[in-house]
Parts: C-alpha cells; sequence; structure tokens
C-alpha cells in the first residue's frame, strides 16, 4: 500500500439505504433519539442525497424519518405503504439508489437503531476499494463483523445465530463443491467462521445490481413474506457466494446490549426455522445431510445445558427437517446423532 484514499473521497463512491422500522412497543422518544443518532454525523461522511430512508410501513417511523429530515438535511425518504419486511425495502432503496446514481460503485446497507456506528464506515469502504482494484469488478460483499453475537442481542439469539451461520456454512460448501467450486473465506476475521447476520454490509454495484434488480428469486419451500422478514442477512450472503462474489469482513463496533430490537420479538422458532427451511430447499440439501450438519454444530452450544434451550434447537431441527422431506429431499427426517454420557 502505496497511499489511501481519503475518507470524503471514500464515501463519495457510496449510496446509504436505512431500512426503518420500529416496533409498537419503542416508545417515541427513544426511537427519535436512535434514529437521529444514526443519521447525525452524516455531513462528516457524505451529502445527504446519498442516503435513502425505507419506511417499511409503519406510520411512527414515517412521521419521526420526515421530522428528522426537516431537522438535519434532505435525505431521500421512501415510504412503503405496508410492511413487507426488511428484505424488501432493502431491495427498494437499493434499486431507487441504482436508478439514480449512475456512479455509485457501493451501497452500505445500515439499520436505524444506532447499532451501526458510522464510523466504521470508511474501514468497510476500504476493503471494498481494495477488492475492486484487486479484482477490477464490483462482485463483492463487505460484512461489518461483531466481536461477539450474544452481548448485543442476547444470549438465546447470540447462540442461535452462530448455529444459523455454522450450518449456512455447511451447506454452501455442499452446494459449490457439486459445481465444483469451494467456499471462499480467507477474507473473513476468524478462520472457517463468517458473521453472515450482521446486518452491517457494504454491496459492490454489480453485486446489488444482480440480487436486487436482476436475479429471479429463489424462495424454496417459504413464502415470500417469510423470506424478506427473516431471510434478509442469510439470504443475500447465500446468494451472492453462489454468484461468485467475494466475501470480506471488517471489524467493526456493536451495542452492549440492544435498546430495542424488531427480530427479538419474534417466534424463535418460525424466526430461525424459516431460514433454515429456506436454506435447505433452496440449495436441495439431503435431508440427511441437513441432520448431520445441525446436530454436529448444536451439540456445542451452551443452548444445551437448559431444558428449555434444548426444546428450542428440538423444534429447529424438527420444522427444517420436515420442511426438507416435504419438499423431496429425503424420506424421513433422520434420527438425531447420540449423545455421550460423559465430556
Amino acid at each position: 500500500m502505496t497511499s489511501l484514499t481519503s475518507q470524503r473521497r471514500l464515501c463519495a463512491d457510496c449510496a446509504m439505504i436505512i431500512p426503518v422500522y420500529f416496533s409498537r412497543g419503542t416508545e417515541r422518544s427513544l426511537a427519535r433519539n436512535l434514529l437521529r443518532m444514526t443519521l447525525q454525523d452524516t455531513p462528516d461522511y457524505m451529502a445527504w442525497e446519498q442516503v435513502w430512508l425505507v419506511v417499511d410501513g409503519d406510520p411512527s417511523s414515517a412521521e419521526l424519518a420526515a421530522e428528522l429530515r426537516d431537522e438535519l438535511g434532505a435525505y431521500h425518504l421512501l415510504v412503503e405503504p405496508t410492511n413487507r419486511g426488511k428484505l424488501w425495502v432493502i431491495g427498494q432503496g437499493i434499486r431507487a439508489a441504482l436508478a439514480a446514481n449512475t456512479d455509485s460503485q457501493s451501497f452500505a446497507i445500515r439499520d436505524c437503531d444506532a447499532d451501526h456506528a458510522l464510523s466504521d464506515l470508511p474501514a468497510l469502504l476500504r476493503a471494498a476499494e481494495h477488492l475492486h482494484t484487486a479484482t477490477g469488478s464490483t462482485n463483492w460483499l463487505v460484512i461489518g463483523a461483531r466481536r461477539s453475537r450474544s452481548r448485543p442481542m442476547g444470549w438465546v439469539r447470540g447462540e442461535l445465530e452462530y448455529l444459523l451461520d455454522q450450518v449456512t456454512l455447511e451447506a454452501l460448501r455442499y452446494s459449490l463443491a457439486q459445481q465444483g467450486r469451494a467456499l471462499p473465506l480467507g477474507l473473513c476475521t476468524s478462520p472457517n467462521q463468517a458473521d453472515i447476520n450482521s446486518g452491517y454490509k457494504v454491496y459492490g454495484r454489480q453485486l446489488a445490481e444482480y440480487l436486487f434488480s436482476e436475479q429471479t428469486r429463489q424462495l424454496g419451500a417459504i413464502s415470500e413474506s417469510d423470506y424478506d422478514h427473516f431471510g434478509c442477512e442469510t439470504g443475500p450472503v447465500v446468494e451472492a457466494l453462489l454468484a461468485g462474489a467475494l466475501l470480506a469482513e471488517v471489524p467493526r463496533l456493536t451495542l452492549d446490549g440492544q435498546p430495542t430490537t424488531s427480530f427479538g420479538q419474534y417466534d424463535h422458532t418460525r424466526l430461525y426455522g424459516s431460514i433454515l427451511t429456506w436454506l435447505f430447499t433452496r440449495l436441495e440439501i439431503p435431508a440427511e445431510a441437513a441432520a448431520v450438519w445441525f446436530d454436529s454444530h448444536a451439540a456445542h452450544l451452551e443452548l444445551n445445558t437448559t431444558a428449555e434451550g434444548r426444546e428450542l434447537l428440538g423444534r429447529l431441527r424438527r420444522q427444517s427437517l420436515e420442511a426438507a422431506v416435504r419438499y423431496g429431499l429425503g424420506d424421513a427426517v433422520p434420527v438425531p446423532l447420540p449423545k455421550l454420557p460423559t465430556l
């Protein structure tokens, strides 16, 4: 490295999309403060015209976004008439930014709850710039990786996200191997891991165009609504890697405890079971293989040390594997792997 592009220049080629939705239980003053913290430093990094806020069918969130637009600056504000899910509004924002910005080479996704520090964006964009220079392509995805999953989200969700990420990587290895390809994880922050479910992401233009404008959606055995609500992180990463995109990670800050959460209010079985169902059926994973991966990674979770945790894992296993069998990926749900009585 002989020189560094200035922070302002890095951000000049970036469009930023912020999906906006606060659940009904969130106090208005808290929601306003979190959204303001998300936005307030924007002029130090980029012009307001590079920013798209997309409200996911919530009138109260739309009102807050409009108020802050008057106070802070003239960002683009799109309001969906109904709640369609995070992935849907991300796509709406990216499509609007693609149409308006012919020069933007990267598209950053940040949440509205102040968890994705804007000060981390230059580091993600430096990694993106390096990939662009090294490959001559914008077919890449840079993830802002967290030090911990459980500290910001709580122990149970942290355990389940780790399980989901590990099973996703197993399924991708299997699927790519069928094509004579391998899963490239050398640009991730930890060996043989990836923080797939981190919401802080930067898409290269070529990949953004493919995922959100060109590709026909592959829903497997779940509904489009469930895919848009629950598959907003896993889905694009899987599709990106299938399309030959490079995946890289850069460490980022995360809040030590979330002040509010929408995903945390979903039933865990439905949320994670739907994503696993999509993964197995989208990639046409044999139920036998899916069961082995699930059992192997679930066996090492501390979630297994509580009766409630074991019951939750059992429900996730049944829901996703029964769906795979109904999809024609096996004759019956495989028997779980045996457990040893001692450690």
